[in-house]
This record gives structure tokens, sequence and C-alpha cells, in this order.
């Protein structure tokens, strides 16, 4: 019996592992395929979602942005574009690259209903990484929340979502 207990806890002890580890580790070929052309989805469960953070990193072979929200992955549209403009205003965003990604969330928001600010990713980083030169954080206006992302060359590019918590992925190819 205690043979059977312990056999047990250990089953349950690598199942939780691999729990946990399973998200944000898929394999290769789980990932989708690398592109170059514009991208459209959309996600008719995204009743309200909110967007508060970005992350990005360089890995071998490409470098990676990763946007958290919260509530479910918003609709979105990503296309490449050498020049960002603030949404709103219109003014030009001050990052620049050969090439670049502006990717558009909607419906999105990145601040409370009263106006507070949920959003603590960075407004402007320019990581000079291989591929991934500058991003921004461009708008949070009438329900699209915007980035841009300026890249030493018109890069292949993927994106993929992961949940618990919920995030939108972008790898950018070197």
């Amino acid at each position: 019996m205690k043979r059977l207990i312990a056999l047990a806890a250990a089953l349950l002890a690598m199942l939780g592992t691999a729990l946990v580890v399973t998200p944000t580790t898929a394999d290769a070929t789980t990932l989708p395929a690398w592109r170059n052309t514009a991208i459209t989805w959309t996600n008719p469960l995204a009743r309200d979602p909110r967007v508060v953070d970005l992350t990005y990193a360089t890995h071998p072979g490409y470098d990676r942005v990763v946007i958290h929200l919260r509530g479910a992955i918003a609709s979105g549209h990503i296309n490449y574009a050498r020049r960002f403009f603030y949404d709103g205003s219109g003014a030009p965003v001050p990052i620049h690259g050969r090439s670049g990604l502006r990717i558009d969330l909607s419906p999105a928001r990145a601040h409370t209903l009263t106006g507070v600010n949920l959003y603590r990713g960075p407004r402007i980083a320019r990581p000079h990484f291989d591929t991934l030169k500058a991003l921004a954080f461009i708008g949070d206006f009438e329900g699209h929340v915007s980035f841009g992302l300026a890249l030493t060359h018109r890069a292949d590019y993927r994106v993929f979502w992961l949940h618990n918590p919920q995030r939108l992925v972008i790898d950018v190819r070197h």
C-alpha cells in the first residue's frame, strides 16, 4: 500500500510539473509557421480585454515580444509598416527601422473605465536586438490598443497565444 501511495504521489508530482511547464514551453512542432504577410484574427468572445504589459527578449534565431492581457485575447491585425504615428494625435512615433510591424488590438483598452492607466510596459524601448531595433506603445484610443515594432529589415514573423495568463506572442526571425 505504501508503495502504491508513493507511486501515485510521484505521478501527481510529474503531472503537476508538466501542467506548469506546458503553456510556456511549446515545442517547435506546435508553433505556427513563419509568415511575411499581414495577419488578422478575430475572437468574438473578447468583450473587454485589457492590455497590461509588454515584455521582450532575444533568443537564438528570433526576437520575441509578448503582450500581456487580462480577459480574453483581443481580435487583432498585424501588418508591415516603415513609419509609425500615435493613434489619436497622428504625431510621428520616434522609432525608426528599415521595416516594422504595426500591431492593432480591438476591442481592447489599456485603462480602467474611470481613465486610470492599466498598462505598465514600456512606452518606448530601444533594445537593439538582432532584428528588433525599437518598439513603442502607440495608442489606447477608441477601443484600439496599438504597438509599433521597428525592425532592422523586413523579417518573417509568427504569432501565437498563450493562456493562463493571457499573452499574445510575436516572434520576429533574425
